[in-house]
């Protein structure tokens, strides 16, 4: 199965851990896995969902600078 690139996010934290590489999401709820024994994600795909940053991230300091919330970001607060 080739996975779909639009069901990749990439996000730099996860269970309440940061790490600055990141990592990579499968979104599966949509898909369809019934005797899927392989899945297979092409690394140029990979590049450019981390390219594209962590989504949600994103749109939290996006969120939070409509709001009125400071300059700074999420991200900088937190040291990253």
């Amino acid at each position: 199965m080739l996975f779909p690139k639009s069901r990749l996010r990439f996000t730099k934290t996860y269970q309440g851990k940061v790490d600055s590489e990141g990592w990579l999401v499968l979104e599966l709820s949509a898909q369809d896995l019934e005797g899927v024994n392989k899945v297979y994600i092409p690394f140029s795909d990979i590049a450019s969902i981390q390219k594209q940053g962590d989504t949600a991230l994103n749109r939290l300091n996006q969120a939070r600078t409509l709001l009125g919330a400071g300059g700074d970001t999420l991200e900088e607060e937190e040291g990253g």
